[in-house]
């Protein structure tokens, strides 16, 4: 969502990700283990903390601004990874 007019962050109603796959490219395989990743990572939902905007272009802000960590949970979750399945 966009900022209101006195610059606060509105909340969306729904948080979606789409994810595009090429048809005649992957294997069956290949889309079991990507589930199968999406999957645990939702299962460790709580160590990801989120992302703060450093950067604001005027338009189309979620394409061309930059955004770093809250705190430090992408090695947290990468250690949860290398403990479970292996080198991140």
């Amino acid at each position: 969502m966009d900022r209101d007019k006195e610059g606060n962050e509105v909340l969306s109603d729904m948080e979606l990700a789409r994810i595009a796959i090429p048809r005649r490219v992957y294997t069956m395989s290949h889309i079991e283990y990507a589930v199968d990743r999406i999957n645990w990572v939702y299962e460790h939902r709580d160590l990801i903390k989120g992302l703060r905007f450093v950067y604001e272009p005027p338009v189309l802000r979620f394409f061309l601004g930059k955004l770093e960590a809250l705190d430090d949970w992408g090695r947290n979750l990468c250690d949860a990874y290398k403990k479970e399945l292996g080198s991140c």
